[in-house]
């Protein structure tokens, strides 16, 4: 969703996760994506899919972020939404997302994504896709430890506060714990880097409908 984190790469690289939310098989999720940098800033190709025999869904994303300023970072993302019913056919839609990272000082950074912001809709029936506003302060005062602070608001619900802090004891060692008001779900998740590698594991527990687990990787390549 954060199109403007690109910009903190400079190298190819690679990543991937699957999911499963509140432990049910039909829940599972895929994505994989691969990052491009050039002269002219990062570009990444995406997809992510969804599915199960009543129903499956799947999104392209191709996203663009540079450093447009020392302390400013932005990028682009374009959408395009696939979903098909067995029985009832199929419908695709585009969405553009538009994100921006600024430094405050050199211990606190502000994020902002607006999801959709174009209202996208999909199917004969022009049913809008969700249009989302995050915005996130991150706050870093030692090299190894960092708290998150998240504000998220689509547009036809109500918005949830989410927090997080992270803590890195070793170097190939991340640690991270959270809470979402919305629901009411604790989240952590830890992360190992070795040779580079990174492997990533986390969970997000309902307190009314269960536990989700995700497991992903990160690979870059080069120097």
């Amino acid at each position: 969703m954060d199109p403007a984190s690109l910009a903190q790469g400079n190298r190819i690289q690679f990543a991937g996760h699957t999911g499963r939310r509140y432990n049910l098989k039909p829940l599972t999720h895929h994505s994989f994506v691969g990052n491009l940098p050039t002269r002219w800033g990062q570009f990444a190709l995406g997809i992510q899919s969804f599915g199960m025999k009543q129903y499956s869904e799947s999104t392209v994303s191709m996203a663009y972020g540079r450093r447009l300023r020392q302390r400013l970072k932005g990028g682009l993302t374009v959408n395009v939404y696939s979903l098909s019913i067995p029985g009832y056919g199929s419908a695709s839609s585009v969405g553009f997302s538009l994100a921006w990272q600024v430094d405050l000082n050199d211990q606190i950074q502000w994020g902002t994504i607006l999801h959709n912001m174009n209202g996208p809709t999909i199917g004969q029936a022009k049913d809008p896709l969700p249009q989302i506003i995050v915005s996130a302060l991150s706050f870093h005062p030692t090299k190894t430890i960092s708290a998150q602070i998240e504000w998220e608001q689509d547009t036809a619900f109500g918005g949830q506060l989410k927090a997080g802090f992270s803590f890195k004891p070793k170097s190939w060692l991340l640690i991270h714990t959270g809470f979402v008001t919305g629901t009411g779900q604790i989240t952590a998740a830890v992360g190992l880097n070795f040779y580079r590698f990174n492997f990533n594991y986390a969970m997000a527990n309902h307190p009314n409908l269960g536990p989700s687990h995700w497991m992903g990787f990160n690979l870059p390549l080069g120097r």
